[in-house]
């Protein structure tokens, strides 16, 4: 997907119901014919017509204005789902806040978070995060290698953490060698 560049910077602590009055307002002037309104929206969204521009319309065009793919994932980060969050509620060892957090924003998921379940011993956490896609194998620089969440289990005899990462890994392996049928 082509994407442009952020139009817009959002304050340092954003308000949703602000962005909210910012898509109507941004409504409004689109529907009604004003230029600015207008280049803002075909910069953002392709083939926009004002007779049918909606408000769902006018959510994407400011979520992608301030560099999001879609208003959810804007909307996801206001109201908290950062990656500073994420790994807090790895850190925590919040498993419900952690799942909350991937179905708003799945790209949330990273090593870091996973670093903290091994730590934890947590094997329900580390179950859930390798089924998300976090990887067992990225390590912390300068020390990448003996840093992989993967080495510390090994490193502290987690047999039951490096059995569950395994068999996620596996999974994966055989997954993408599954052959594709054609439709």
């Amino acid at each position: 997907m082509n994407r442009s560049l952020p139009t817009r910077e959002l304050r340092e602590r954003p308000d949703l119901d602000q962005l909210k009055r910012q898509a109507k307002e941004l409504l409004e002037a689109f529907t009604t014919g004003d230029a600015a309104a207008a280049a803002e929206v075909n910069a953002h969204y392709h083939a926009a017509s004002p007779p049918t521009f909606a408000l769902h319309d006018a959510q994407l065009v400011l979520a992608r204005a301030y560099g999001f793919d879609s208003w959810p994932k804007l909307k996801a980060f206001v109201d908290g789902a950062t990656v500073k969050r994420f790994e807090e509620a790895a850190r925590n060892g919040d498993i419900a806040q952690l799942r909350t957090m991937l179905k708003q924003r799945p790209e949330l998921v990273n090593s870091a978070a996973l670093r903290y379940a091994v730590l934890r011993r947590n094997d329900a956490m580390v179950r859930m995060l390798m089924e998300h896609g976090a990887s067992a194998n990225d390590g912390v620089y300068p020390h990448r290698d003996a840093t992989t969440p993967l080495v510390i289990a090994t490193d502290r005899g987690y047999e039951e953490i490096v059995a569950t990462i395994l068999e996620a890994e596996q999974r994966r392996r055989e997954t993408l060698q599954r052959p594709r049928r054609n439709s």
